[in-house]
C-alpha cells in the first residue's frame, strides 16, 4: 500500500519509465521521500511535450494519460504558433520601420550634400541649438525612428487625424466623430472654453478631426504655422520655452512639458493685429510632439456656440488682453 509499491505495481507511464530508462544511482521517483526527483522527472516531460523535442523515454500508458498528453500537445501547438507569428510580425515591422528611416536618411543626407551654404549666420537660421543644421535633420530624423510605430512609415509635416489613422476615412460619419473623441477628447477637454461644459460631443469631434500633429526638434522655434496660422498647442511629449517676439529677454519663461496640457488658452482668442508684436515664440528643447488647434477652429466653435463664449471665452479673451497690456510696461509673465 505505499506509494513506492502502487507506483511499480500499477500500470502508468512512471512506472513504464523505471523498468525502461532508470539507472542505479540516478533520478529515482518511486517512495515518499523522493517527491522532488519525482516532480522534476513529471516537468521534465512537461517541457520536452510542450517543446515538440519528445526524447521518447516517457510516454503515456493509461487512457487518462494519453487524454492528458494529447490535450497538452495540442495547447503547445497553438502556444508556438501564437509566439512565433508574433516574433515574425515584430521582426518584419522593426524592418520595415528600419528601412523607411535608412530611405528617409538618405534623402536628408542628398539634401545636405545640396546645401549651397554649410553654416548660416544666428540672424538667418534662428536656431538657438548649438549644432549645424545637417546633424539637427539628422536627430529629427533618428527621433522620429525612435518613438516610431507603424504608422510613422505614413506621417506628414502636419498629419490630421485621418492621415495618421486612415482607417477613419472608410467610417460613417457617426463612427468617425466617435473614434475621433476616444482619440483626442481628454486633451479637447483640457481647454475650457472647449470642454465638455460648453461644447457637445459632435462640437468637440469636429475640432479633433481639424487638429493637426506637429513634430518639432531641439533648437527649432515656432510662432505659427505656415499654411494654418497662428494656433492652440498641447504638448504631448517633449518641452520649451518661450520669449515675446520682438521685445527684451526679461519675456523669457519657460513652459513645462505638461503631459496633455494646453498653453497659452487665453491669448489665442485675441486678434492677429493685436498680437504681431506680442506674440510668443517657442524654442523647444529636445524632440517634441504636440497637437495644434488652429485659431480658426476655436473662433468657428465659439462663434457656433454662444454659451461657450459667453459663460468662458470672453473672460479668457479679456484676461489674454490684459496680459498683452501688461507686456508693453513690461510686466513679468509667469508660465
Amino acid at each position: 500500500g505505499s506509494l513506492g509499491t502502487d507506483l511499480l505495481t500499477t500500470q502508468n507511464w512512471i512506472s513504464n519509465w523505471y523498468e525502461s530508462s532508470y539507472v542505479e544511482g540516478g533520478l529515482n521517483p518511486i517512495g515518499w521521500y523522493n517527491s522532488i526527483p519525482r516532480y522534476f522527472l513529471c516537468l521534465f516531460w512537461a517541457i520536452q511535450s510542450i517543446t515538440s523535442i519528445g526524447y521518447g523515454n516517457i510516454a503515456p500508458v493509461t487512457l487518462a494519460e494519453y487524454v492528458v498528453a494529447n490535450i497538452l500537445m495540442l495547447a503547445s501547438g497553438i502556444f508556438w504558433a501564437y509566439i512565433i507569428g508574433n516574433l515574425v510580425e515584430a521582426v518584419g515591422a522593426m524592418g520595415t520601420i528600419n528601412r523607411e528611416y535608412l530611405a528617409r536618411m538618405d534623402k536628408a543626407n542628398e539634401m545636405v550634400r545640396g546645401f549651397a551654404t554649410k553654416d548660416l549666420p544666428l540672424e538667418l537660421s534662428g536656431s538657438t541649438a548649438a549644432m549645424k543644421a545637417s546633424t539637427r535633420v539628422r536627430r529629427f530624423i533618428t527621433n522620429q525612428r525612435d518613438r516610431a510605430s507603424n504608422k510613422w512609415l505614413d506621417s506628414h509635416s502636419a498629419p490630421t487625424l485621418t492621415d495618421q489613422y486612415p482607417t477613419l476615412e472608410i467610417l460613417s460619419p457617426e463612427l468617425q466623430r466617435l473614434c475621433a473623441l476616444h482619440l483626442l477628447q481628454p486633451m479637447i477637454e483640457s481647454v475650457p472654453y472647449l470642454s465638455s461644459r460648453y461644447l457637445s460631443p459632435e462640437e468637440q469631434a469636429d475640432i479633433a478631426l481639424k487638429s493637426v500633429s506637429l513634430e518639432f526638434s531641439n533648437g527649432e522655434h515656432f510662432t505659427q504655422h505656415f499654411g494654418l496660422g497662428r494656433g492652440l498647442m498641447i504638448f504631448r511629449t517633449g518641452l520649451a520655452y518661450a520669449t515675446r517676439k520682438n521685445l527684451s529677454w526679461k519675456s523669457f519663461y519657460w513652459r513645462k512639458s505638461c503631459p496633455d496640457h494646453p498653453m497659452d488658452v487665453n491669448e489665442i482668442l485675441v486678434e492677429d493685429d493685436f498680437m504681431s508684436e506680442r506674440q510668443l515664440v517657442y524654442h523647444f528643447v529636445g524632440f517634441t510632439r504636440v497637437l495644434f488647434i488652429p485659431r480658426s477652429v476655436v473662433m468657428e466653435a465659439l462663434e457656433n456656440n454662444e454659451s461657450a463664449w459667453k459663460g468662458c471665452g470672453r473672460w479668457r479673451y479679456f484676461m489674454g488682453k490684459l496680459t498683452l497690456n501688461s507686456v508693453n510696461y513690461g510686466a513679468v509673465e509667469t508660465a
